[in-house]
Parts: C-alpha cells; structure tokens; sequence
C-alpha cells in the first residue's frame, strides 16, 4: 500500500513500514524482536492506536506489516505511523511517518 493515497473509512490495504539501520542506511535485520510487533498510529486530534502486526517476512528484511481494519483510519487529515518490536530484552521503536488521509 502507498502511504500517499489513503482515503478515510477504507480497510484492507497491508500498512509496511521498514526499519533503517542508522549506521547502514539499510533495512535493519529484526527477526530477533520476536515478543510482539505492533504498529501505532496517531490521528489529526492525537489520540493513539496500537495494532498487533507482524514480520512480512521472517524479519530479516526489516518490514512490519499490518492489514487496515475497520474504522482504523476514520477521518481525514495528516495521521502519523510508526512501528515497534520487542524482543525478551529490548524493544525498538521506528522513526513517525506522516501521512495525508483524504475524505
């Protein structure tokens, strides 16, 4: 899914975002952070959702995923994304993307 082309009250679309190694500037390898995935989203007012997601793959990719649901994305204006997974000792948490939801 492209995060450019949202429009409110629409589901089903697969969310990625990709975790960056800052020393690399590549797909940071994840597939230890295997307690919980989850991406958070932030609406135009602030309020925060925290989904359960997954690995697209196995992790070692850096992509969580999650598939849109009902009533996720709700109105429109400049919504907010990021990721986080944990693992039995650490938790990262990726960088807010911004993104535009249309009526």
């Amino acid at each position: 899914m492209s995060w450019k082309y949202i429009i409110a009250g629409d589901y089903g679309q697969v969310a990625k975002l990709t975790f960056i190694d800052i020393d690399t500037g590549s797909a940071a390898d994840i597939s230890g952070y295997t307690t919980e995935q989850q991406m958070i989203f932030k609406d135009p007012d602030g309020n925060i959702a925290t989904k359960t997601a997954a690995f697209d793959s196995d992790g070692s990719d850096g992509i969580v995923k999650y598939t849109l649901a009902d009533g996720d994305i709700d109105e429109e204006g400049t919504w907010h994304v990021c990721a986080r997974v944990t693992s039995d000792t650490a938790q990262l948490t990726s960088e807010w993307h911004e993104f535009e939801v249309e009526a």
